[in-house]
């Protein structure tokens, strides 16, 4: 590995790329011992611009996103959190979309994470957990978001019920608004539901695949 002076080649990146995919926590924890814990800041794909944090994140391994985020100033982290792959999708995208629940909150509650920041598809980070049948991660969000003012969360089982508080009418949110969130389960007064939005790419796809 590099000395402490010296910046890292891509091959050296994609090392504690392909680490931090597998979450093999001791061997980063190792290589951040032997050069400057803020290189982890320029650590990136030279073709897909996915960082360490992406990967973690998308295979759900907690403890490696919580090791990496730690070393590092925490407004630094919460930027590196933030960062966007070339097709747009920050580490929650991915999480989101592998359904890894312990990961989304982990990133939201201590990291400062979007939910509604939209990828190059226009597609928030609870739309991509909607849309690939992550129901867990969906109804947090829908939780966590829903205003309470407007909306009313109940549970039934596995099921869980969205709809307006009495005296207003159920309807679909706008796609543009941050409603959207809710679009798979608030039925319209058409009876229309949104179209299904596009899979991420497909590498993001075969991410949760690899150990």
């Amino acid at each position: 590995m590099t000395l402490e002076n010296q910046k890292l080649t891509q091959e050296e990146m994609d090392i504690i790329m392909s680490e931090a995919r597998a979450g093999e926590l001791e061997s980063l924890k190792e290589i951040f011992e032997e050069i400057p814990k803020e290189s982890l800041l320029d650590i990136k794909d030279d073709m897909t611009l996915a960082t360490p944090i992406h990967m973690a994140a998308a295979n759900g391994y907690l403890d490696t996103l919580q090791y990496l985020l730690s070393i590092i100033p925490k407004q630094d982290a919460i930027s590196l959190t933030k960062a966007k792959n070339e097709t747009g999708n920050t580490a929650l995208h991915w999480a989101a979309y592998n359904g890894h629940l312990e990961v989304v909150k982990f990133l939201v509650e201590e990291y400062e994470a979007d939910a509604f920041e939209k990828n190059e598809a226009g597609h928030d980070s609870i739309y991509e957990a909607e849309n690939n049948g992550k129901v867990d991660v969906e109804n947090w969000f829908l939780k966590k978001y829903a205003p309470e003012e407007d909306f009313k969360v109940e549970e039934d089982g596995e099921n869980t019920k969205i709809s307006y508080q009495p005296g207003k009418e159920s309807k679909l949110a706008d796609d543009n608004a941050r409603d959207a969130v809710f679009a798979a389960k608030v039925e319209t007064e058409q009876g229309k539901k949104k179209d299904s939005s596009q899979s991420l790419d497909d590498s993001t796809a075969k991410l949760s695949l690899d150990s």
